[in-house]
């Protein structure tokens, strides 16, 4: 487990300054977004590395958590409307904007690529995408120049579009890409995105995102202002900015 994480949970089980003096369950909801949060094919549970740090470092503080996955749309709306207390996101997601309270120091930092498919006889200029995610900025950039976005509900749809040649393009971040071609199959998607040509776009910090309309809002807040003053390493998870 990350070492930092290690230190402050350490040093704050030394404390008494719990701001949840009675067990609080909070919901944590983000989108199906591998190795970070995944449906558990047996359990139908949400599970993740990132409800499992988040957890750990919630626990001295008294505060359990209940897992959500659903699609980026539903998630924002969920924030927006209070019923998700606590997400991860990027600070330049729109549909958040005013309506959460980002951390300071970053939970990690997810790289965006840009794929293209190696066969060039693929001559369109469509992207797989996320519906609802902007990319930092990127979404309008590629947009400008002429491109056509493809847009599905989550990222192993964008990239199964891709994989399957339906777009020359795909934008994606590099952790889900990766654990698709380590967990698919499909020999036929394999070549293609084994082969794809990769160009680094981007490496964008993420944040916990506390909703604005949650009733736990301000006890979060004040955790969280205790956890960035605790932790000196500035990151919480072990593979920031790699």
């Amino acid at each position: 487990m990350v070492k930092n994480i290690i230190l402050v949970t350490l040093m704050l089980l030394f404390t008494k300054s719990l701001y949840a003096q009675d067990a609080l369950t909070i919901k944590v909801g983000v989108s199906v977004f591998k190795p970070y949060s995944s449906i558990d094919p047996n359990t139908g549970q949400c599970v993740g590395s990132g409800f499992d740090v988040t957890r750990q470092i919630l626990e001295p503080y008294n505060i359990k958590i209940k897992t959500y996955c659903a699609a980026p749309a539903r998630i924002y709306r969920s924030l927006s409307n209070g019923t998700v207390d606590l997400s991860l996101n990027i600070k330049s997601t729109l549909a958040v904007q005013d309506k959460v309270t980002f951390t300071r120091i970053p939970f990690d930092a997810l790289i965006l690529n840009f794929y293209t498919n190696s066969d060039t006889n693929n001559g369109n200029k469509k992207i797989a995408s996320i519906r609802g995610y902007d990319y930092n900025g990127s979404r309008d950039t590629l947009a400008q120049q002429g491109f056509e976005f493809v847009d599905v509900s989550n990222v192993e749809d964008a990239i199964r579009l891709f994989a399957n040649k339906r777009t020359r393009y795909l934008l994606s971040y590099a952790g889900p890409f990766k654990d698709y071609i380590e967990n698919k199959k499909s020999q036929a998607e394999l070549l293609t995105l084994t082969n794809a040509i990769t160009d680094l776009l981007l490496v964008i910090p993420t944040h916990y995102a506390i909703s604005k309309a949650s009733p736990h809002h301000d006890v979060l807040v004040n955790v969280f202002k205790e956890l960035d003053d605790a932790t000196t390493v500035q990151k919480y998870h072990v593979d920031a900015f790699k």
